[in-house]
């Protein structure tokens, strides 16, 4: 009878942990079809009937959803409607506000989608290169990532920020389906983004998407991540989540620096694992937990320790860290 107490707490905790992969489909799927959005622009209650004949649904579907949505607390029941409460808007919705952590439910279910995979890899310890939804997964889980860099480390590094609203010429290393780029093109149209990614039809993606919202000063070209041959002259680089998905990261660091002009900066945003006692604190457990993920990508995590030590041997001086929290680091430095 003395363990029941333990007993009852792990298993609400595992129990919660089950709800909570169901919870992160429905953010998914309420993001993915417009539903989370419409319900936002809302003012009061919505009828299911209304929100599958606006978003062109399925009603069956959207009555589903709904029902799953009230039950794990993401909408509110009045009446015969739906109402998603406001203080979950800057959470899931609004992609331009330092809170909004919606593009992480969907990379992992969309992740979650390939982890077929793994059997291959427990069992012969073998990596499958294609993944499909890899892509665009990685797209929505760098969301996050463009907002911290505009909100909270451009404040910090003021020459940075004056630099792209003077305008500068930027090289995107690693641009996948362009999303850094095409935000960071639209707000600061003085200056020029070259987004460059081995995936042909991610780039082709960034390219109509570029097109699509009439940026001309955002370009987009097939070049392997790896390939030493960048294009030169360019006054900053930024390379995002991509050093912990290659072995060579030291390849990459000196085709950065070499694309780079005298006093250029370079700025790497990645995830640092914590291999001492910290490893468990709350901050870091997203990091950890994505170990498996990345692993099944052929990548791992490293630490800040490590970055900063490639980046002094390639070159790099003056190298300083920000931490924007859940194991999230930016790191600037300057070419001498």
């Amino acid at each position: 009878m003395g363990n029941r107490p333990n007993w009852d707490r792990d298993f609400r905790e595992a129990w919660q942990s089950i709800v909570g992969f169901y919870k992160v489909w429905i953010l998914h799927l309420g993001r993915r079809y417009g539903i989370l959005q419409f319900l936002s622009k809302m003012t009061g209650p919505m009828p299911v009937a209304e929100i599958s004949r606006t978003l062109f649904l399925s009603e069956q579907a959207v009555t589903l959803w709904c029902d799953a949505a009230y039950s794990v607390g993401l909408v509110k029941r009045e009446g015969a409607g739906y109402v998603l409460p406001r203080r979950l808007v800057p959470l899931f919705v609004d992609e331009n506000d330092i809170r909004f952590i919606g593009g992480l439910p969907s990379y992992l279910a969309l992740r979650s989608l390939d982890f077929e995979h793994f059997d291959q890899f427990f069992r012969k310890g073998q990596i499958t290169k294609v993944q499909t939804h890899a892509g665009e997964a990685f797209m929505e889980g760098t969301l996050w990532d463009h907002i911290a860099f505009l909100k909270l480390i451009l404040p910090k590094e003021i020459k940075l920020q004056r630099l792209l609203c003077t305008g500068v010429r930027v090289i995107d290393v690693g641009a996948g389906s362009g999303g850094w780029s095409i935000k960071m093109a639209g707000l600061y149209p003085n200056s020029s983004f070259l987004g460059i990614d081995p995936d042909s039809s991610a780039i082709t993606r960034a390219t109509l998407r570029a097109a699509g919202l009439g940026l001309t000063n955002a370009k987009f070209s097939v070049i392997g991540a790896n390939e030493a041959e960048y294009p030169k002259g360019f006054d900053l680089a930024y390379i995002g989540e991509v050093l912990y998905l290659v072995r060579e990261r030291m390849k990459i660091l000196q085709s950065c620096y070499a694309a780079l002009r005298k006093g250029g900066l370079l700025v790497v945003c990645e995830g640092f694992t914590d291999r001492g006692p910290g490893a468990r604190r709350s901050e870091d457990q997203l990091v950890h937990s994505m170990q498996l993920d990345f692993a099944l990508q052929g990548g791992m995590f490293f630490t800040k320790e490590e970055l900063a030590k490639l980046l002094s041997m390639t070159g790099f001086t003056g190298t300083r860290f920000h931490n924007v929290g859940g194991g999230l680091w930016f790191a600037i430095a300057h070419k001498k």
